[in-house]
Formats: structure tokens, sequence, C-alpha cells
């Protein structure tokens, strides 16, 4: 049963989808720096370890199609509870959740760290003041994604990329489903995603493609596009509008049997790191929307990832995933001037690293974002300031 107030809805074991996708983007670029330390080249050899090189994209996918479910549901429950979206406070509710962190790791990147010996990387800090204003200009309009298409990575914010493409998605999606044909809305934005998928594969892939190289227009748009996975929100979504709905499609969908199926099969993807050609996120977007239709409503649901531990990672999610970049490259320059490269390097490494990102994160919600979390529960749906069970952040 759907409930009165949207400030009512809660979905089991979201935070421990959020902790398996913070700890998958932590894998990868953990990896992704011990390669460029010179401490491995498994990250580039993609070939024979592909499990690196989907991880941390997967683990992003899987944000974007559980912000694109949560906030869908969210707005669906406003909109029929309070018969109106109040836009207006959706965008103050998003300013305070996202920004005041943000605003922070970008401060810090291009203005401390790059005066911290200890936090040099090689390759990446040689351009950190290349097209610095511009660069600046793009990030400080949350638009890191256009700026990483354009110049360098930018040491400890170029994976801010993935906020200001839910931020430019959470431009038109109040309105979107505001609107007075829901169905229509459902077509107009399976067909965007679906223009923006096939442009990519058309570009990449298609008849008279042609390798792009450094600088030209089509390796620009194609890696624009790369990033801009609006196809995965759109499909978690749909999912939530389903849910919403109570489509009969979901009797189905919740059998233990389809369960078991649906599952064998992405495990045996993830494993083998297999990349579904043309439409690789998109396709593993399915497979992550139905295990949140399953967890969101599904009492006879296999899986469960509702404890303490996930509940408290998953709460901490967005400051593991902002902070553990420089954590990472910090606790390799200890570590390396202590321990020659081996396996209890790898070990110390992860250890470390997801030891101190936990707690950097859980210092910064507790002692810095809790006070905007604070003014955004002024704005909460509802007929007065409720806490929100699950947090609009993915």
């Amino acid at each position: 049963m759907r409930p009165a107030s949207p400030a009512q809805v809660y979905f089991p074991s979201f935070n421990g989808i959020r902790f398996i996708a913070a700890s998958a983007v932590v894998f990868h670029h953990i990896e992704q720096f011990k390669s460029i330390f010179g401490f491995t080249d498994a990250f580039d050899r993609t070939n024979e370890y592909p499990q690196i090189y989907q991880a941390g994209r997967l683990g992003v996918a899987l944000f974007f199609v559980l912000s694109g479910f949560l906030i869908t549901y969210l707005l669906l429950a406003e909109k029929q509870y309070a018969g109106r979206i109040a836009t207006g406070n959706f965008y103050v509710r998003r300013i305070l959740r996202i920004w005041p962190l943000y605003f922070l790791i970008i401060g810090l990147s291009f203005f401390v760290f790059p005066h911290i010996p200890a936090l040099y990387v090689p390759g990446w800090s040689e351009h950190t003041y290349d097209y610095f204003w511009p660069k600046l200009g793009f990030f400080l309009l949350v638009m890191p994604n256009i700026a990483i298409t354009l110049y360098h990575e930018m040491p400890f914010s170029s994976h801010t990329w993935s906020i200001g493409v839910e931020e430019q998605f959470y431009l038109i999606w109040p309105w979107l489903i505001g609107s007075v044909r829901p169905r229509r809305t459902l077509l107009i934005l399976g067909s965007i995603a679906l223009i923006l998928a096939g442009a990519f594969f058309w570009i990449r892939f298609g008849p008279g493609s042609i390798q792009p190289t450094a600088g030209t227009t089509q390796l620009l748009l194609s890696d624009f596009l790369a990033h801009f996975r609006i196809g995965a929100m759109a499909i978690g979504g749909i999912g939530a509008y389903l849910i919403f709905i109570e489509h009969p499609v979901l009797t189905f969908l919740y059998k233990k049997w389809v369960q078991v199926v649906v599952y064998a099969i992405l495990v045996y993807l993830l494993a083998t790191g297999y990349r579904i050609p043309g439409l690789n996120y998109e396709g593993y977007a399915l497979f992550f929307v139905f295990l949140l239709m399953n967890l969101a409503r599904n009492p006879n649901s296999i899986i469960n990832l509702e404890n303490r531990f996930c509940t408290f990672m998953g709460k901490i999610s967005y400051g593991v995933y902002m902070y553990h970049p420089v954590v990472i490259v910090l606790c390799l320059y200890v570590i390396r001037q202590f321990i020659p490269y081996s396996t209890g390097f790898s070990v110390m490494l992860y250890v470390s690293s997801y030891a101190l990102t936990t707690l950097v994160a859980w210092l910064s919600y507790e002692y810095f974002e809790k006070q905007f979390l604070k003014l955004k529960d002024r704005f909460a749906p509802g007929d007065k300031p409720v806490k929100v069970a699950n947090p609009e952040r993915v």
C-alpha cells in the first residue's frame, strides 16, 4: 500500500545497494591508482582483467539507477499526496544534500591538494593548471562532465563527473514527472534514452565510423555521451513507476525462480567482466532495476541487505564516493615508504584505504553534511518537516 506522505517512503536494503556501489568504485580506483604509480598494469590490461575495468563504471551505473528509481518514486508520491510537485523545494533539497560536499572537494582539489607533495599523481598533476580557469568555471557550474571531456583529468575531482550528470538530469526530471500525462512522459523519457544511446553506438561502432583520435570532435562527442548516462537513470525511473502503479508485471518479476535466473546471469556477467556491446551500462541497468524493484516491494525477495552495517555504510556513501581518491593516494604515499610492492602491499592498501575513507566520510557526515541535512528537512514534501528515511543522494 502506498504511503500517505512521501516522507514515509522507506525501501529496505537500499543503503546496502549504496554500500555495494561505493565499494565497487573504491576498488576500481585503488587498482587505477596502483597502475598510475607503477605498482601494477592490471588496470590497463582490460582484456585480461575486465572485472577491474568494469567495477567502478558499473558501480556508478548502479548509483544512477538507484538515484533515478528513488527520486522518481518520491516525486510520484509527492504528486499523489499534494496534487502537485513543489519543484522549488525539490531543487533546494538537492542543493543542500549535494552541493556543500561537492564544492568543498572542488575547492580543495583546485586550491589546496596541488600544493601537497604527498598528493602528487604522475601524469595527472602536471596538467592541474592547464586551462585552469575555464576548467574551474565548468566545475563551479556543476558541469564537471563537460570539463573532463574538454580538458585533462583533474586530480581528486574528476570523479565528480557523475554528480554533474545527475544534477543536469534533475533540471528536467521533476517537470517531466509532474506532467499531467505520465504515460507520455515515459514515452518521451524512453525516446531520449534510446536516441542518446543510439547516437553513442553509431559514433563508436556504426557504418563509416573511424577510430577517434585525440582532440577530434568525434572523440569529444562520444566521450560526453559515454559519461552522460541518462539512460541508466531513466531505466531506474521506469522501474519506480511500475512499482508505484503496482503494475501486473510485478507478479512475474517477483517469482523466486525468476530472481534466481536473473541474478545467476548477472553474477556470471560480473564475474567474467562481460561488456554488453553498444549498450553496456543500459544493459546492466536492466539487471540493477530488477534488483531494486524486488528489494523495494517484494516480500519474497531472495536478497536482503537490511542490517546495521549496510545502513551505516549507505548513510555515509556520498562521503565515501567523494573522499576516496585523495585517501587512496595518501595511503599509497605512506605505504610505499615502508613496504615493497607485494601481496602484503595490496592488502595493506585496501585495508587502510577503506578504513580511512570510512572514517573521513563518517566525520564529514556527522560534523559537516548533517548541518545542511537539518536545513534540507525543512523543505521535505508534506504538511510539516519530516526526516526522510532515504536521503535522495545515491
